[in-house]
């Protein structure tokens, strides 16, 4: 910088105005291609500490307060990452980390065929999961019968109801969920390309697994009173430690619950995956 300043100052003070020596010159320019490149640089590293700080902004924050908290930003040259078997074939997920709060309920349910994560046009994994990705109403149908094992040829008989389910790939998940009479697609109103919030997520978990909850207290969590859509599911998966609400940057518990957020991927795999180790073992 101090080589750039004294090259434009002699550009002003020297006869002739731009008469500047060459060899100045080629240190002017050559400073200032430095100086280009650094401050690049310097934009990169920002950008990245920025994503990294989003990033980290937008944990899931469903699990109980102390997992880890990895990121795929943090030393992704070296970062561990989880592989899974998907069609018999191992697969490594390169968005799930080792290191994070979700990698061991991602790697349960991805193992047991639950979740395959993303394909390709030619419907092979490309090793993507999408842990931020909101679940929406058809993906949670799908999950939630892979899950309890529900034999979809059991649940053919009768036609579909809804509508926004017709011809989709998730039309034979939607009807199975109807003959089931969970809550959420039993009148086929309901749009399954929308995001699925907490509550319907926890309602049509409990339900497939067959699991039976009372009339809520609502002094679980501030959020949910007995008016709350599904209180009783809600409160009965805390009591059972399958959910936990939301917790701070510190992991303690703030007593708020979010029955009308989405659920994103990372999220459902964890209540997936505690709810196979409590109602389904």
């Amino acid at each position: 910088m101090v080589r750039i300043v004294a090259a434009l100052l002699l550009c002003f003070l020297l006869p002739g105005g731009f008469a500047i020596a060459a060899d100045d010159f080629d240190y002017l320019m050559g400073d200032l291609q430095k100086f280009e490149e650094d401050m690049q640089a310097g934009a990169e590293v920002q950008s990245s500490a920025e994503a990294e700080h989003d990033y980290q902004l937008s944990d899931e924050l469903f699990p109980e307060g102390g997992e880890s908290r990895g990121s795929p930003l943090k030393d992704a040259a070296f970062q561990e990452f989880v592989s899974v078997h998907i069609d018999g074939v191992p697969v490594e997920l390169t968005d799930v980390p080792g290191d994070a709060w979700f990698a061991p309920y991602v790697r349960d349910v991805a193992e047991r065929g639950i979740v395959s994560g993303y394909r390709g046009a030619d419907g092979l994994p490309i090793g993507l999961f999408g842990p931020q990705d909101s679940v929406t109403v058809e993906q949670l149908a799908k999950m939630a019968i892979e899950a309890t094992g529900h034999i979809l040829l059991d649940c053919s008989e009768g036609g579909l109801r809804n509508e926004s389910a017709r011809g989709s790939w998730s039309e034979q998940y939607i009807r199975c969920a109807e003959h089931l009479h969970w809550a959420v697609y039993s009148d086929g109103s309901v749009d399954v390309k929308r995001f699925a919030t907490r509550s319907e997520v926890v309602v049509t978990v409990l339900q497939a697994f067959g699991v039976l909850f009372e009339r809520a207290l609502g002094t679980v969590f501030t959020d949910v009173t007995t008016s709350t859509e599904f209180s009783g599911a809600i409160e009965r998966a805390a009591a059972d430690n399958i959910v936990s609400g939301y917790a701070d940057s510190q992991g303690n518990l703030t007593g708020e619950f979010g029955p009308k957020d989405p659920v994103n991927r990372a999220a459902m795999a964890k209540i997936l995956s505690l709810a196979l180790q409590v109602y389904g073992e």
